[in-house]
């Protein structure tokens, strides 16, 4: 980052920045560097390791769709578990739900949740709602305590670089599936199709050979990489199920029916590599 602009070079051929008003925090935590900055037009940024994380501007189109899908799936989700989304976002969105009893995150960097608290105030301190349960561990051996036991997992994670490679691993997926109760359904974040293709191949080969109806959507976040992110939809459950869900209380800001239905379309020239 220079004096005005934060850049993330998060690929050698691509790279975007921001445009920096102040910097809220610069500190190397016990697991990664994070950085708060307050940016032009899109507000507060959280920043991982030198990969932006979320904005204010434009979480939304995040935050609603890996938690949403899932959730409204389900139907009646009761047991929520969340990798990762120390920031919590996704947490706010799952506490919208009223069947919801318990919301267990499971972050291994407590200072994600100490700063966004801080710097993310829109997403209402979720984490004072008695159904919301923060385990600061690795998802991995709460994972192997706990089969059947979710009615929804999202894996609200960064990239896959570092510790955080294993949330890609077929082990991983194994885990997280095994943890499902019957019926339930999971979102991961599965990357970016222009970029990213082989890797999100390789997850739906393992999510087909788990499930009965996984399937790959996407959403718009310009301050992600190509403007957007992808999910994987994990679950013997359609997806299709969700549109006939009512949504919870509350106001949706990127999701709409229209939306729900379209992010599961995907272009024609990763359709062909995707499913053919």
């Amino acid at each position: 980052m220079n004096a005005e602009w934060l850049t993330e070079d998060l690929h050698p051929y691509y790279r975007k920045s921001l445009k920096v008003k102040n910097k809220f925090v610069d500190e190397q935590t016990k697991y990664q560097h994070l950085q708060v900055f307050e940016t032009e037009f899109f507000g507060n940024t959280l920043v991982l390791d030198g990969i932006i994380q979320l904005t204010e501007r434009d979480n939304m189109g995040y935050h609603e769709m890996i938690t949403h899908v899932p959730m409204l799936a389900v139907g009646l989700p009761k047991r929520v578990l969340i990798v990762g989304g120390g920031d919590g976002g996704s947490l706010q969105q799952v506490l919208r739900y009223p069947s919801v009893q318990e919301a267990v995150v499971c972050e291994l960097d407590a200072k994600v949740v100490e700063y966004s608290r801080k710097y993310f105030p829109a997403f209402g301190d979720p984490w004072s709602d008695p159904r919301a349960k923060l385990l600061v561990r690795d998802a991995f051996g709460y994972l192997e305590e706990s089969p059947g036991q979710f009615d929804v997992i999202i894996s609200d994670t960064t990239d896959p670089i570092g510790m955080a490679e294993r949330l890609f691993s077929d082990e991983f997926y194994r885990l997280m599936v095994r943890a499902l109760a019957p019926g339930g359904a999971a979102a991961t974040q599965c990357e970016q199709p222009y970029f990213d293709i082989e890797l999100i191949k390789t997850i739906y080969k393992t999510a087909q050979a788990l499930t009965k109806n996984p399937a790959y959507y996407y959403t718009q976040v310009p301050t992600y990489p190509g403007g957007g992110i992808g999910f994987m939809y994990v679950s013997d459950t359609p997806w299709e199920n969700g549109l006939k869900t009512p949504y919870p209380p509350g106001v949706n800001n990127y999701l709409n029916t229209g939306i729900h239905r379209a992010a599961f379309a995907i272009p024609e020239f990763f359709r062909r590599e995707l499913y053919d």
